[in-house]
């Protein structure tokens, strides 16, 4: 199965696990903005290209973040409540940035607090004021959605499915 056709199929429990458990305790992605960045992904083909090298159902959880706007950056002022709300995680950092910057490095997924380099100073690249290490579970999002496939959706949920049935 093409993993555009497991989103399709998933989405509903693809949204849910993303909340309850990748961005458990420090933030969360609203059902709009998760069905935009869905449809962006696969049929405008804007940022970066999901193919199956690059991605797998149980990683694609984690790395739809690494996705946004090409290289994973999000500007502060792109985080509402009807975006991606991440406030849990800025009120703990309790630090100034500008930006955070989301990627993966082996079996970890980062989101880092970032503060872009300021006119004279001599840094070479932007500072991490933050970072927070999130372990990818493998097998987590099938696990997720065997326990929970059998669930009835919510009315959120179920309009995430409608939706993503309908654009894919």
């Amino acid at each position: 199965m093409s993993l555009k056709a497991y989103v399709k199929q998933n989405a509903p429990w693809i949204y849910e696990y993303i909340n309850t458990e990748v961005l458990k305790g420090i933030g969360s992605i609203h059902p709009n903005y998760f069905i935009k960045v869905i449809e962006d992904l696969f049929i405008k083909q804007e940022g970066a290209q999901i193919t199956q090298e690059n991605n797998t159902p149980n990683l694609f959880p984690y790395r739809l973040f690494t996705f946004l706007f090409k290289q994973g950056k999000m500007d502060y002022t792109s985080f509402r409540n009807e975006t991606i709300s991440l406030s849990p995680l800025t009120l703990k950092a309790s630090v100034y940035h500008n930006y955070v910057h989301f990627w993966i490095h082996e079996d970890t997924f980062y989101i880092d607090l970032m503060q872009t380099k300021m006119g004279g100073m001599p840094l070479d690249e932007d500072i991490v004021k933050y970072s927070k290490a999130i372990p990818i579970q493998k097998e987590g999002l099938e696990e997720f959605i065997t326990a929970h496939k059998h669930e009835k959706l919510n009315a959120s949920l179920q309009t995430i499915k409608e939706k993503i049935e309908e654009i894919l």
